[in-house]
């Protein structure tokens, strides 16, 4: 058996992970202290648009601020379209989410996606999918619906979202594959930003209930949620270029605790009966899909080496 060490990229991966965690947390927490005031296209368009700073930081750190308007294809433009798409709807699902529900349980939900990735894959990648994978899609499912409880009295429309926001993540994940390993980070970002900006004007010129910004506290904060959550996406990719997903995803379930806490401490919330059990079949089945890309990730790697 394979003996895995950590080293110095090891350790970065890791904590770029978890800060981009924090981030996420911490404009979640933003997001549900102004959302009682402002509406949810107005706090999209914040959203959006100010997660260009980071975003302009790293073309310029990683020199790619010409190659980012070169060699560009309907393919790509399509994908980048459809990811930008995606993004709109993740965060519009995502505000509403925390906004109207207790926030653990809406950050819970999120953790949704790994099966969806798996669902997604079997339909559009048409990946092969055994036993261990639809076991895992069978429990994850199970651990969502105890959490939302549709049958009961706990149950809220609003339960739907998360599960959307789930989706859209996964779909932007998946059509990444039609994108060649050459292009940069930076160049694929910068469109799918660009897209998810005008989805986001477009939704709040057709909306209405938009309110006066009241204070320049609040303008901070609205303008903070861009900042944060641009920040946390480009720590996201950074972790997973240096690590293997199937070694580095496990980290990304210490966001349930951070929420379940954060939740406690901002807005008294403490929704254990709720979330438990489901929410160990959600990371069972999460763990499941991992082990398995770890097999296949190292199945792989061995072949090449005998080769």
């Amino acid at each position: 058996m394979q003996k895995y060490t950590f080293n110095l990229n090891t350790y970065l991966a890791v904590g770029a992970m978890l800060l981009g965690i924090i981030l996420i947390d911490s404009y979640g927490i933003i997001i549900k202290s102004l959302g009682d005031t402002y509406s949810t296209t107005q706090l999209l368009v914040f959203r959006n648009v100010f997660a260009i700073i980071p975003l302009v930081i790293l073309i310029l750190f990683s020199q790619d601020d010409l190659k980012i308007f070169k060699d560009l294809n309907k393919k790509f433009i399509t994908v980048c379209l459809i990811r930008g798409l995606c993004f709109t709807g993740v965060n519009v699902f995502f505000f509403i989410s925390v906004i109207n529900m207790q926030y653990a349980i809406a950050m819970t939900l999120t953790f949704a996606s790994p099966f969806f990735i798996a669902l997604l894959s079997i339909i559009i990648l048409k990946d092969k999918v055994g036993i261990y994978r639809w076991s895992a899609i069978v429990i994850g499912f199970l651990g969502v619906i105890m959490i939302m409880k549709p049958t009961s009295d706990v149950f809220v429309i609003y339960s739907i979202f998360p599960i959307l926001v789930a989706f859209c993540w996964s779909l932007s994940m998946i059509v990444l594959k039609f994108i060649p390993e050459n292009i940069s980070t930076a160049k694929i970002q910068f469109y799918s930003l660009f897209f998810s900006i005008v989805g986001a004007f477009v939704l709040y010129f057709i909306s209405s209930d938009h309110q006066p910004i009241e204070n320049m506290s609040h303008l901070f904060l609205m303008i903070m949620t861009g900042i944060l959550g641009g920040t946390a996406g480009i720590l996201f990719i950074y972790a997973y270029r240096l690590m293997l997903p199937s070694k580095l995803a496990p980290f990304e379930y210490l966001g349930i605790p951070s929420s379940f806490i954060l939740g406690w401490i901002f807005f008294k919330e403490a929704p254990i009966d709720q979330l438990f059990p489901g929410v160990l079949a959600i990371v069972l089945a999460g763990m499941i899909i991992i082990w398995r890309d770890a097999l296949r990730e190292n199945h792989q790697r061995d072949n090449k080496k005998f080769y």
